[in-house]
């Protein structure tokens, strides 16, 4: 499992729109995120230091090796002992770390870094029961922490469920797996995430599980090397409004082509039914030059726009496949 870098985890999945696709429940992946979260954001960062701090002195041995891999490889014992194939609690991922003998965490180690592991992982491979009851123990208490948060996202989650399907019926899946993330992108088959070493698998005959996250808008997580599932954990959207600073997430804009795209990229491309200018769309969205820029640069690597120089303007357009997107939709 990887969180960033700058290198490349590829997936191989060819065709988006004859994946088998899912969206998973999987909360274990958010508190990961939140416990190796390093945000400015007030409210993350406060959700990332309560976690913390509800870790007893006698279990930070289990979390000091998980801290020093963050925005590097995590091995699936500590990102998700129960593999993604369905939804799955807290609460029942303690019980696995629990159940599970000490030779899965050396068997996990050897697989994620090979024969010579990082220095922060050597303890763990020298103590693998403990480090296992100790991080069943501080995954139960930092929970207990923070659970809350994603009791109120569920409508969100809810939300996310029907967008996800929405794309999936109206196939636009190679549009969604490009807006999950900015820095996750779908091109030519593959499913392209920053990493720490260059890899490359395929999916096979494998599921693709998409897990929507509560640990802030820029957080995220990949297995693509389980066997029967690869999957992308991602920021769920509207999470400002359960810290209290945003709209209920069932007052947003719930029309099909937010659904897919979500609001601003909807409003680009709605702006886009003629040829107009950068700073003109820019007006139309409401949006900063920069940010207009950023979402163009998604809406175009999806194909469903396309910049024109004119003189000195460059202008925006709709492609085809933009035209018969927001058709469909009923933009």
């Amino acid at each position: 499992m990887t969180i960033g870098g700058r290198h490349t985890y590829r997936l191989q999945v060819g065709n988006p729109d004859a994946l088998n696709l899912s969206l998973v429940k999987a909360p274990h992946l958010s508190l990961v995120l939140l416990l190796t979260a390093r945000s400015s954001s007030s409210a993350i960062g406060r959700a990332a230091r309560t976690a913390r701090a509800s870790v007893r002195r006698s279990d930070r041995f289990a979390l000091v090796p998980v801290l020093a891999s963050a925005g590097r490889f995590i091995p699936d014992i500590a990102a998700s002992p129960i593999p993604p194939t369905g939804d799955v609690s807290v609460a029942q991922q303690v019980e696995r770390l629990r159940d599970l003998p000490d030779d899965a965490v050396i068997e996990d180690l050897a697989h994620t870094f090979g024969p010579e592991l990082p220095p922060w992982w050597r303890s763990t491979a020298d103590r693998p029961h403990r480090w296992l009851d100790s991080y069943a123990s501080l995954t139960a208490d930092a929970w207990s922490a923070v659970s809350a948060r994603w009791r109120q996202a569920q409508p969100l989650l809810d939300l996310e469920a029907r967008r996800v399907g929405a794309a999936v019926v109206r196939g636009c899946t190679d549009v969604l797996l490009n807006a999950l993330h900015p820095r996750m992108r779908y091109e030519d088959g593959e499913i392209l995430v920053p990493a720490t070493r260059d890899v490359t698998l395929g999916l096979g005959r494998r599921r693709l599980v998409l897990i929507p996250t509560v640990a802030g808008p820029s957080g995220r997580l990949v297995g693509f090397d389980l066997p029967d599932v690869a999957y992308l954990a991602y920021p769920v959207r509207g999470q400002d409004g359960l810290d209290g600073n945003g709209s209920s997430p069932m007052d947003r804009d719930e029309d099909p082509l937010c659904q897919v795209l979500g609001p601003m990229r909807a409003r680009l491309l709605r702006a886009a039914d003629r040829p107009i200018s950068m700073s003109q769309l820019a007006t139309a969205a409401g949006c900063s030059p920069r940010m207009t820029s950023y979402h163009c640069d998604q809406l175009g690597a999806a194909g469903l726009i396309v910049r024109e120089r004119h003189g000195q303007a460059v202008l925006v357009s709709r492609t085809t496949r933009g035209q018969e997107l927001a058709d469909l939709l009923g933009a």
